[in-house]
């Protein structure tokens, strides 16, 4: 996944109104890095190259089909142009991709959320998500139309990744204690941390809508 665009500071405002999602998803699975100045980098190993050439077809089908994709990308009006390069390139390799806009939108299909609230949006389609596709799909892959990914890479990286374990997976930077994904990098999330996350979103005392 390759970060692009997005000022720091948009990130810090974004994150700290994600409720606090690191701490309150549990035992997230980040791994382990080294810390830097200003955010640290997390190390989750990839499954070694050698072990998926030597896979049989056979495996590398059953392996494709346990290991689904499904994309979310949020959009508004102004990202008209992204929005069309998103759809006809990088997101065609998702196991199914929706793209969530802040309004209704004539000239692409999307499922319109009816705010232009960066975390209401982000709120509403991960709670639209769990309850569709909860029985459909184990890895969740939240972006922006400015980002770009390989979901064949990210499905490589995965591979050894249990997604009935809490992962929340991507770009980490850090601001004070808080330690959060920033959103313009993609965020990865397990069925078990939506799971989780869709818990904490339905109860407003703790994740209150604004």
């Amino acid at each position: 996944m390759i970060f692009e665009g997005g000022s720091f500071m948009k990130g810090v405002v974004l994150g700290g109104a994600f409720c606090m999602l690191v701490t309150l998803l549990g035992h997230i699975r980040l791994g382990h890095g080294t810390k830097a100045h200003h955010h640290e980098h997390h190390h989750i190993q990839a499954p070694n190259k050698e072990d998926v050439l030597n896979l049989s077809e056979g495996e590398r089908v059953e392996l494709s089909r346990s290991i689904r994709v499904y994309c979310i990308i949020l959009v508004k009006p102004k990202d008209l142009g992204h929005w069309a390069a998103v759809r006809e390139t990088w997101s065609k390799h998702c196991d199914k991709v929706e793209f969530y806009s802040s309004e209704n939108v004539k000239v692409f299909d999307s499922v319109a959320l009816n705010t232009n609230d960066m975390w209401t949006m982000m709120r509403k389609a991960y709670k639209i998500t769990y309850e569709r596709y909860k029985d459909e799909f184990n890895w969740f892959f939240l972006a922006y139309p400015t980002t770009f990914a390989i979901i064949e890479n990210l499905k490589y990286f995965l591979l050894k990744k249990d997604s009935s374990q809490p992962f929340y997976i991507g770009h980490t930077v850090k601001s004070g204690d808080l330690e959060y994904v920033h959103g313009a990098g993609g965020i990865v999330l397990s069925i078990e941390s939506l799971r989780r996350l869709s818990r904490i979103l339905d109860d407003s005392d703790k994740c209150p809508e604004q």
